[in-house]
């Protein structure tokens, strides 16, 4: 009997060891696990794909330490990732009523807005944080995200070249920048930023994807059938491109 319960707290579905303890009859029972352990199990849940483990043990996090920003910014970014987005911002904005000029609570705040597709309040929210770090990384590239979805790509541009001038030849802030110009029309340019980056086979299929986007729109039709195989057909990557030459019409202001 001890040996089956012993296997029993070693099983896959586990994080039930790290929430019981996995105390046997008789033994001590463990200790209660405190925010920082409850972070730690979410964390690993979300890696394995359990889902619901990880909402409810970023949940639990946040509870055990309602006084602590650092696992309050944990927790609701942890939410925020499995889709529970008006829980993270209730929790940030809680720490924000004793604290309304949190730059930290803030730029967390900013990023889950954009999230959420609350873009304006995002702009506005990542505006008072740059306000007083101007190079903010985080912020930067969240609130050119933000502007990108409101069509204002210009300005979402100036700020990712501020990024980029802060982390030269980051992958993903080139990618947003190329994807930014893509849709104010520019495709030449946003191709030249992923060719930039070298080898498309060492980068993220979202990167070789976008590029094979770019190649469509640009009338590259082997090179972006090459690049998005499977993914799309011939008549898919017809009208892919001419949707991206619409959408590139203009800055949309």
């Amino acid at each position: 009997m001890r040996t089956a319960l012993a296997l029993l707290c070693w099983l896959p579905v586990g994080l039930v060891w790290l929430l019981a303890g996995c105390a046997l009859p008789g033994e001590e029972q463990a200790p209660a696990l405190t925010a920082e352990s409850r972070l730690r199990v979410a964390q690993a849940a979300e890696t394995a794909g359990n889902r619901d483990m990880a909402l409810a043990m970023y949940t639990a996090a946040a509870a055990a330490a309602p006084a602590d920003t650092p696992t309050q910014l944990l927790a609701a970014e942890g939410l925020a990732r499995n889709g529970r987005l008006e829980e993270a911002t209730t929790l940030l904005s809680r720490r924000l009523q004793g604290a309304p000029h949190d730059m930290a609570v803030l730029q967390t705040l900013g990023a889950v807005q954009v999230m959420g597709g609350r873009s304006a309040q995002a702009v506005q929210t990542l505006s008072e944080v740059l306000a007083a770090n101007p190079d903010n990384l985080k912020a930067l590239v969240n609130k050119a995200i933000a502007l990108d979805i409101l069509r204002l790509h210009g300005e979402a541009q100036g700020l990712y070249r501020h990024a980029l001038a802060l982390a030269p030849g980051d992958p993903v802030i080139s990618n947003d920048l190329a994807v930014s110009l893509l849709l104010s029309g520019q495709p030449e340019e946003a191709r030249r930023i992923l060719l930039a980056l070298g080898d498309m086979n060492g980068l993220p299929e979202r990167i070789r994807n976008n590029l094979g986007v770019m190649d469509a729109a640009g009338g590259r039709g082997e090179e972006a059938q090459r690049l998005l195989g499977a993914q799309i057909d011939p008549a898919g990557l017809a009208v892919l491109t001419r949707a991206i030459r619409r959408e590139g019409g203009g800055d949309g202001r």
